[in-house]
């Protein structure tokens, strides 16, 4: 990002955000880079909950990784899902990717209304690959929501609905009876005349099949492999945030005893320059 002057300006505090960009635009057109110039005029200031998700890339690139992996196993899991494989595979993805959108969400420099919009955005990085990749960037300028079905929760609940982790069986079409042969009432319908040739012999496995079941059993635990490992990045991602969490706690108490003796402090004072003037 060192380099690109839009993601430059998208990593700097809100409010220096047009003066810097109007400055930038000033040197280019000084350098003769009117495209260049006109290129950076054109960026537009983030919301500030679109700011505190650019400041959550540059912050927290790790976590930020992460949460991209888990969108891009998450996509991997529905398409195992489709080719049979086992529902936990979906149901294990997007959990993870539920919680590393919490941890990441808890750590914005922004709360209340903002901090939601924060992790609407986030959520959406997890099933929208273009805001995936507009997150991954650090350049978003207004948050974003998932769109489809209900995102994340929706896919939970949909691996728990597919329990049995396989497509549904196919329908065999069975042959349709055909009217009776000759004439008369000696005819004989087809299925009524007894058989002279001898039963087949059963067949064995269709290869085909074998082939399918074994590509998708593959599949599928490729997929458990990313998502246990989205699963531990997600812990560990977790782990970090409290610890944080912890140490900012510890940082609040010192300074709330801080304040307390500074108040002690000054009432004691006050009450001696109370007794001087008394006196």
């Amino acid at each position: 990002m060192a380099d690109d002057p839009a993601a430059q300006l998208y990593g700097l505090d809100l409010e220096e955000f047009v003066p810097v960009r109007d400055a930038l635009v000033k040197e280019l057109r000084a350098r003769g880079d009117r495209a260049g110039a006109a290129a950076v005029k054109k960026l537009a200031k983030p919301t500030r909950a679109a700011w505190a998700v650019n400041r959550l890339v540059r912050d927290r690139p790790d976590e930020i990784a992460a949460l991209v992996e888990a969108g891009t196993a998450l996509e991997g899991a529905q398409e195992q899902l489709l080719d049979g494989a086992h529902a936990d595979v979906l149901r294990s993805a997007a959990v993870a990717a539920r919680a590393l959108v919490d941890a990441l969400a808890a750590e914005a420099l922004v709360d209340g209304a903002a901090r939601d919009k924060v992790r609407g955005t986030l959520h959406a990085a997890t099933v929208d690959p273009e805001v995936r990749a507009e997150v991954a960037e650090g350049r978003v300028v207004k948050e974003r929501s998932a769109a489809g079905f209900g995102g994340l929760d929706a896919l939970i609940a949909a691996g728990r609905g597919r329990e049995d982790g396989g497509a549904p069986a196919k329908s065999v079409k069975r042959r349709g009876t055909k009217g009776r042969v000759g004439a008369g009432a000696g005819a004989v319908a087809p299925e009524d005349e007894p058989s002279t040739s001898t039963p087949p012999k059963p067949k064995g496995p269709d290869k085909r099949e074998l082939r399918r079941r074994r590509d998708a059993l593959r599949r599928a635990t490729e997929a458990e492999a990313d998502a246990e490992s989205t699963v531990a990045g997600a812990r560990r991602a977790l782990e970090q945030v409290e610890s944080t969490l912890t140490a900012r706690r510890r940082d609040l108490e010192q300074a709330e005893e801080t304040l307390a003796d500074a108040q002690a402090r000054r009432e004691r004072t006050e009450r001696a320059a109370a007794a001087l003037d008394a006196g």
